[in-house]
């Protein structure tokens, strides 16, 4: 299935294949949540059917295999947790299979998701395998931006880029998928990104944002109450309520100067005025570089005590007063 804002970019990859011009490493940048593997897993399918169309035909054999799950010429690396990088052995396995002879007499591909967790090791090993690939085998990685690939990598892929839909666009698919309103903030937490937005909203993190963030703008305010429960909230909800702090920090800035109409808070805007009205400026720059850093720590060491890291960054404020 593909979403209405892949739709374009499927049609270009249609021309190709009906072409027979569709290069042999595809690499589809995309923001996390815009539905990118799907989109991948698409081209894949239809690179595979066997009655060699530019749409997967859904009926014969591969397509069948396919859709359960257990294709023998369809190879999916990717890293075993999230965040970690793709292991060199993953890499070298999947050198051994582009080489391989197709189980079912067609073509072979190997999907990379994540590529740029492969690491500098990772990225050397299936190198060569991009520069010199074998006969009827198709690459397709994925990634959140080129910034973390290595340049001779991206030198040898056919690169694309899955745009997210506007604000607006995004915000009536996900009140359609859940047929009720939602706040423009949502979407713009996760970046307008339709498929995280939703997520977002369908576990409940939506509701959990504005408590923290309430509590979080209590506590900023005389008398500076609540340090432990903004804690509280930040552990529960992991490394990802780092950045909504972070987001709210740069709303605050972005008040103080003038940019009220470019907040992320649009909804939570009092909060963002009674902060930016209490707060100094070099305070609030200050405190977002350091919970910009924070999240980064949290996020490569997750063995780390986080409760207690982010009581030491709040209470870096109360040494202001």
């Amino acid at each position: 299935m593909l979403y209405p804002w892949q739709e374009t970019l499927w049609q270009q990859w249609q021309l190709l294949i009906g072409q027979g011009r569709l290069h042999h490493a595809i690499l589809l940048t995309a923001a996390k949540g815009s539905g990118r593997g799907a989109l991948a897993q698409h081209l894949a399918q239809t690179v595979l059917c066997l009655n060699g169309g530019n749409e997967p035909c859904g009926l014969c054999h591969a397509c069948q295999l396919f859709e359960a799950k257990t294709h023998p010429d369809f190879h999916w690396i990717k890293p075993e947790q999230e965040g970690k990088q793709i292991s060199v052995e993953a890499v070298r396995k999947c050198n051994r299979l582009a080489i391989e002879t197709s189980q079912l007499g067609g073509k072979r591909v190997i999907f990379i998701e994540s590529a740029d967790a492969l690491g500098e090791a990772g990225a050397n090993a299936i190198l060569k395998t991009l520069e010199e690939p074998p006969q009827n085998c198709q690459f397709i990685l994925t990634a959140q931006s080129l910034d973390s690939l290595l340049p001779t990598i991206v030198s040898r892929c056919n690169k694309w880029r899955l745009s997210v839909p506007d604000e607006a666009q995004t915000k009536r698919w996900v009140e359609q998928q859940l047929m009720q309103s939602i706040k423009a903030e949502s979407v713009r937490l996760n970046c307008g990104a339709p498929l995280a937005t939703l997520a977002f909203v369908e576990q409940g993190q939506d509701i959990r944002h504005g408590k923290l963030v309430e509590a979080f703008a209590a506590f900023l305010q005389p008398p500076h109450v609540g340090l432990y429960d903004v804690a509280g909230l930040c552990a529960s909800e992991g490394a990802i309520s780092l950045q909504w702090l972070s987001f709210f920090l740069l709303d605050c800035i972005k008040f103080q100067q003038g940019a009220a109409g470019y907040l992320v808070h649009q909804e939570s805007a009092t909060w963002v005025e009674q902060v930016a009205r209490a707060v100094p400026i070099a305070v609030l720059i200050r405190q977002a570089r350091q919970i910009n850093q924070l999240h980064q720590q949290l996020q490569k060491h997750t063995g780390l005590n986080s409760e207690l890291l982010i009581v030491e960054w709040l209470s870096t404020f109360l040494k202001e007063e």
